[in-house]
């Protein structure tokens, strides 16, 4: 993978965990060897994949100590800033 595409989704996981109206960034390591972003919050350890299977969502596994885990989801933050593309589309009725 593209060491700029993994920054760059690296900088919108970071964005996407931090609670709204937050000025403190979450630290998100990137186990290039692993594949994965490694987060801790909260006293869980948050791991999410390179490769995510659906563009909308984050999708991961949320381990808890040596305990249970468990799959965690959850809707990715729009880009401000970016219109929607039908937004964009202008249809002429004439």
């Amino acid at each position: 993978m593209d060491l700029t595409k993994n920054d760059t989704l690296r900088e919108a996981l970071s964005r996407d965990l931090r609670p709204p109206g937050a000025k403190q960034r979450i630290k998100v390591i990137d186990d290039a060897v692993r594949k994965v972003f490694t987060v801790n919050k909260d006293g869980a350890v948050l791991v999410f994949g390179h490769n995510q299977p659906d563009a909308a969502y984050w999708t991961g596994v949320k381990h808890y100590g040596s305990g249970p885990s468990s799959r965690i989801r959850f809707r990715r933050a729009k880009i401000e800033g970016k219109a929607d593309a039908k937004a964009e589309v202008k249809v002429d009725a004439e």
